[in-house]
């Protein structure tokens, strides 16, 4: 169990990633990025916290 919710948490961080290359690349006008710019912020949390939690005791098996 602790296989899959680390490897979730890296594909969650992976497609965090491919979104701010990806609205780096757009422009320097600023429109509409600050929903991104948010979705990005929780895609990373969620994956950080996805990664952390593989570590505890309970779903080590």
């Amino acid at each position: 169990m602790s296989t899959v919710l680390a490897l979730t948490g890296l594909a969650v961080l992976l497609i965090a990633l491919v979104i701010f290359v990806r609205n780096q690349r757009i422009g320097d006008d600023g429109t509409n990025r600050g929903s991104t710019r948010r979705g990005i912020i929780l895609l990373t949390f969620f994956g950080l916290l996805l990664g952390l939690a593989s570590q505890l005791p309970v779903f080590q098996g």
